[in-house]
């Protein structure tokens, strides 16, 4: 009986600090847009390096498209903000983004050649994991239906990549596969 009672007291304690940490961490359109601007600079600044070190034609080919299709969704935020007379915000969560992502940089670049290919996709496989759970909550949240419809045409693209880096994560290490 007390377990039980233990548990539910744990149980309504989880529930509200996630509601109250979800309250505080409510971020305006503009920095949502600003979050998502940032994470998608930081695909492309590490799609860039791959395609510097890397010598996997596969790792080639996905780093070419991160950095294309994740250029393309920054230029619809920049036309967005744009066209609405807005401007990206800064929000903390944009500042640990580009904080992680600017120290993810010196780490690729510290990775002998043997061991990029599987260091880069393993950033790319934690990186946009959190950039599909943060572009699901942002489509819960965002008021402006532009920034939503942004976000939900931006989604499956940002699943695909995910699946594409664990795809090939998974086959580094098979030496005939991707190479």
């Amino acid at each position: 009986m007390n377990v039980k009672r233990t548990a539910t007291v744990l149980l309504f304690l989880l529930i509200g600090t996630s509601h109250a940490s979800a309250q505080a961490e409510r971020l305006s359109d503009a920095q949502i847009a600003g979050v998502v601007f940032v994470a998608n600079q930081g695909e492309i600044t590490a799609g860039e390096a791959a395609l510097r070190r890397t010598r996997s034609r596969s790792v080639q080919a996905f780093a070419s498209r991160i950095v294309a299709e994740h250029g393309q969704v920054n230029q619809e935020i920049v036309a967005l903000t744009q066209r609405l007379a807005a401007s990206l915000q800064r929000s903390a969560t944009s500042d640990a983004l580009t904080q992680d992502s600017n120290d993810d940089l010196p780490r690729l670049n510290a990775v002998d050649a043997r061991g990029f290919d599987a260091a880069y996709l393993d950033r790319e496989v934690d990186s946009l994991g959190r950039l599909v759970n943060a572009t699901d909550a942002f489509i819960r949240t965002t008021t402006s239906a532009d920034l939503k419809m942004l976000l939900v045409r931006a989604r499956p693209s940002f699943i695909f990549h995910l699946d594409q880096a664990r795809r090939l994560k998974y086959a580094i290490g098979s030496p005939e596969i991707g190479r």
